[in-house]
């Protein structure tokens, strides 16, 4: 019994890597395409900076926001989101890892998660920092949009 308890610990560990360090649904993980498609369907960026398979607000945010039926309702109609991960088990494409960090670097990001709202041009209107449930999530998403909107 405790053979099969340790082997099945050990998938659901494999499991937990292999869905934590992925882009979700619906996020981009390329800066310029996001750029682009916003600029396109006039609306922000939101850039999700996460360490998705070790950091524990990370997965708690995806847990409890990002992987919601809400969220992935109402964030794509509002916002192009961009997923921007530095994970420790997985090893990302060299561009990706250097516009990562590249974007880290520009908006100077101190901690895990934090998420940074820009306008179509990379102008910051706001960030969130830590993990929140959907509903607090997208309405301080939206606050941040609303102030792109009146200017």
């Amino acid at each position: 019994m405790t053979k099969i308890k340790t082997m099945m610990a050990g998938v659901v560990l494999l499991c937990g890597l292999i869905a934590g360090a992925t882009t979700p649904e619906g996020w981009l993980d390329n800066f310029d395409e996001a750029e682009k498609l916003a600029k396109e369907k006039e609306l922000p960026i939101v850039m999700l900076f996460t360490g998705s398979d070790w950091c524990p607000y990370c997965i708690k945010l995806k847990k409890e926001a990002i992987d919601t039926a809400k969220f992935k309702k109402e964030a794509p109609e509002k916002f192009v989101l961009l997923y921007l991960d530095f994970p420790r088990r997985e090893k990302l494409p060299k561009d990706i890892q250097r516009q990562n960090e590249k974007l880290s670097d520009k908006y100077k990001v101190r901690g895990f998660p934090t998420t940074v709202v820009v306008d179509a041009k990379g102008k910051e209107l706001g960030r969130l920092v830590g993990s929140r449930s959907a509903e607090e999530y997208l309405a301080e998403l939206e606050s941040f949009a609303a102030k792109d909107r009146k200017r």
